[in-house]
């Protein structure tokens, strides 16, 4: 596995890992603005980390030429 896609696994593993907690204190309605903002801050981050990934593929057909899978998160 090259080692784009490592950081591009590492931080969506990182993200997931987060989103389980802010969804449940979302919902009791109990996160500050400023910790919203930063996990936007965090979502625009990975996004951006994704679509790299995604160029860089498509650029040259390697890696993971199917697309990358929820397997490969369980991975880590």
């Amino acid at each position: 596995m090259e080692h784009h896609t490592e950081d591009v696994l590492t931080s969506l593993t990182s993200l997931r890992a987060d989103l389980d907690r802010f969804v449940a204190d979302l919902r009791e309605g109990s996160v500050p603005v400023a910790r919203q903002r930063a996990l936007a801050a965090r979502l625009i981050e990975v996004g951006d980390l994704l679509d790299e990934h995604a160029d860089q593929q498509a650029a040259g057909h390697n890696g993971h030429g199917g697309g990358l899978t929820l397997e490969d998160l369980d991975d880590r």
